[in-house]
């Protein structure tokens, strides 16, 4: 990680470290596989080797991490073929919570849908990537938060959590085939959301279903090209797949 970051105040620091790091491994900044330097990070955040510990146990709760016998830890790999079953089960869990959601919201929830709506769109006119997949995934959370579901809501929860690891090869534009791909595969998204919006607004639980299984199919059919492409020109996949798979060391 380059740069030298402001330290953080005491009994912040493990937050602080968690934040930072998760930030990396889902934007493939720091590489999958590639192993956690320990004291690197207490030299660049200037703390002990205690908050570096904690956040590092926290991300291995998050899946992102995988600590080792007496070896220290490493970025948890990125296993490509996860990737079918993550959008197997969007097909599943989003149709039902976009459906309860047009069913069951009050004014505040769709206040706040509106307002992650539009954050996705201006993190996309802004070309920033990261704010681009982190205010996806708060799109999708504020529709979850309307379905009146807790156990629905923490599944769902949970699945866009692991779609964060995929979500930049998708939402991305360093991913994409070209520029072109990249600007009209986000503007689909960004219409696809505000018909969500409408339909939900309707009360019209079936077309936000529908459109719900039409989100996760231009994912697919995105990420189908994605491969495709690296075949026809195996020097972009093996990049790309090499970083995803932990075959290249930290960046």
């Amino acid at each position: 990680m380059a740069g030298k970051p402001e330290k953080p105040r005491r009994g912040d620091a493990a937050t602080h470290i968690y934040e930072k790091l998760r930030s990396g491994i889902l934007m493939m900044r720091i590489a999958p596989g590639s192993a956690i330097d320990e004291a690197a990070i207490v030299r660049e955040f200037d703390v002990s080797r205690t908050p570096v510990r904690e956040a590092i146990v926290r991300l291995a709760a998050d899946g992102l991490e995988v600590l080792l016998p007496n070896k220290g830890s490493k970025v948890a790999p990125l296993d490509l073929s996860r990737v079918r079953g993550y959008l197997e089960a969007m097909d599943v869990i989003q149709p039902a919570v976009m459906a309860l959601a047009a069913r069951r919201w009050v004014p505040a929830d769709l206040d706040a849908i509106r307002a992650a709506c539009t954050a996705f769109d201006n993190a996309t006119a802004s070309g920033d990537n990261e704010a681009q997949v982190l205010r996806n995934r708060d799109f999708h959370i504020a529709i979850a938060s309307a379905c009146g579901n807790d156990l629905l809501i923490a599944s769902y929860r949970r699945l866009l959590d692991e779609g964060l690891r995929i979500s930049p090869l998708s939402l991305s534009t360093r991913f994409a085939p070209n520029a072109q791909h990249g600007e009209a595969f986000n503007s689909e998204i960004s219409r696809q959301h505000w018909a969500m919006v409408e339909a939900i607004e309707k009360h019209d639980a079936e077309t936000a279903a529908d459109l719900a299984d039409q989100h996760t199919e231009v994912t697919r059919g995105w990420f189908s090209d994605f491969l495709a492409d690296g075949y026809r020109r195996p020097g972009r996949l093996t990049g790309v797949i090499d970083r995803a798979s932990g075959g290249q060391q930290r960046a």
